[in-house]
């Protein structure tokens, strides 16, 4: 599993251990953002806009994200999404399809390099995740799925690993079916229980990718993670985390994404 990470903006040179990167619609406008991150297409990367839903409950509309996924020349975008709500996620994505089959929509997805689609399915239980992601697919295919290259990226949230059997089952039971689509799985966030991870790279060593802030967060508190030990309890992120530079914790941090790239890979085992 490839291994994305989301560090302070000074310390986005970590990213030079990995080559697929998630960013973050909410500082493009940073001074510096935009340029590390076309840096790195440059460089051949891989490159996923994030909505930054995560970070305001809903994520960014149509428009904008394809004009920032132009400005960045992003090989991937996430589409709209409402934290937990299955209905407001469907809407809102349903909307920005419905924008790209327009007439302006389509010269902004195109001129943004036709991008690849995340769909995120939301919900507050599992029966409406699942109601939500078979909506979202359903909607894919009858706006979109005849006029774009590449089929549609599944996202699945950390938020959920809390659910019985954690999103390791979650991408097993329902995610897993559409595989012969070509449809690839994303985990948006390593999961508070930080070895649950290992579990997804075991149970379905198929899913493509993750990315998390949790090694420089941790690093940030001090706190060195120990392979498959017990898991500290997540500082959280602090609310001028992406303008602090790590400093001191440097150490730790790079400890921290080891551990982190072990839970992603069949490295990792678990005491």
């Amino acid at each position: 599993m490839r291994v994305a990470l989301i560090p302070p903006i000074p310390d986005l040179t970590y990213q030079a251990t990995t080559d697929i990167h998630l960013l973050l619609s909410h500082l493009i406008d940073r001074p510096g953002y935009l340029e590390h991150y076309r840096r790195r297409k440059r460089m051949g990367d891989y490159i996923i806009l994030d909505n930054s839903a995560h970070e305001h409950g809903s994520g960014n509309g149509a428009r904008k994200l394809l004009f920032q996924a132009m400005l960045v020349g992003a090989d991937e975008v996430v589409c709209s999404d409402v934290l937990f709500d299955a209905a407001g996620t469907c809407e809102r994505t349903e909307q920005m399809l419905l924008y790209i089959c327009s007439d302006d929509g389509w010269n902004a997805y195109w001129t943004a390099g036709a991008p690849r689609l995340m769909l995120v399915p939301q919900g507050k239980d599992e029966k409406s995740w699942a109601w939500c992601l078979k909506r979202l697919i359903n909607v894919y295919d009858a706006h979109v799925s005849h006029l774009v290259t590449s089929p549609p990226v599944i996202g699945v949230s950390k938020d959920y690993d809390d659910w019985n059997g954690g999103i390791a089952r979650l991408i097993s039971r329902y995610c897993k079916p559409y595989r012969s689509r070509g449809i690839d799985v994303h985990c948006l966030g390593w999961p508070t229980n930080l070895w649950s991870l290992a579990q997804v790279r075991k149970r379905t060593p198929w899913v493509r990718s993750v990315d998390s802030a949790k090694p420089f967060v941790y690093a940030a508190a001090g706190i060195r993670l120990e392979p498959g030990g017990p898991v500290p309890k997540y500082p959280h992120r602090m609310p001028n985390y992406f303008d602090t530079p790590l400093a001191r914790c440097t150490p730790i941090a790079r400890t921290n994404v080891e551990v982190f790239k072990a839970a992603a890979s069949n490295e990792l085992i678990l005491a």
